[in-house]
């Protein structure tokens, strides 16, 4: 492979990971509304997942979630993910508590951590098996 198309095929998959990681976030922010019985069109989801793409985004630059390494294997998926978890939620969380001017419970915290990297750990490991046997 050349320089140009190996740096192609990774802004490529940088790219289509971002999307599946909206998307992977949407669909928490969706359950959890349905779960709590929330009468909520696209655009509350929308509003209430921000929050969520921000932190997880902006933590996927400082951890490397978005590097091949981070999807080279399921074990680095795996671990790449729980990284950015650990940064993303809780950026999250102050987002939330910044917009809405209420702080989020102990509670809704935890368990926004944890179906958030549930939803993502199933998301990342999906595309690095995808990535690897395509």
């Amino acid at each position: 492979m050349t320089k140009r198309f190996e740096n192609q095929y990774f802004i490529f998959g940088a790219l289509l990971l971002g999307v599946g990681d909206i998307l992977a976030l949407l669909l928490f922010t969706f359950f959890g509304t349905m779960e709590h019985q929330m009468d909520s069109g696209f655009a509350e989801i929308w509003m209430i997942t921000l929050p969520f793409i921000v932190g997880w985004i902006l933590a996927g630059l400082l951890t490397g979630a978005y590097r091949s390494k981070a999807y080279s294997t399921m074990p680095q998926a795996v671990c790449y993910t729980l990284k950015n978890a650990v940064i993303a939620v809780p950026a999250a969380l102050l987002l939330r508590w910044l917009a809405a001017d209420k702080p989020p419970g102990w509670t809704f915290g935890l368990v926004a951590f944890v179906f958030v990297l549930l939803f993502m750990t199933l998301w990342r490991w999906a595309y690095t098996w995808l990535i690897r046997n395509i």
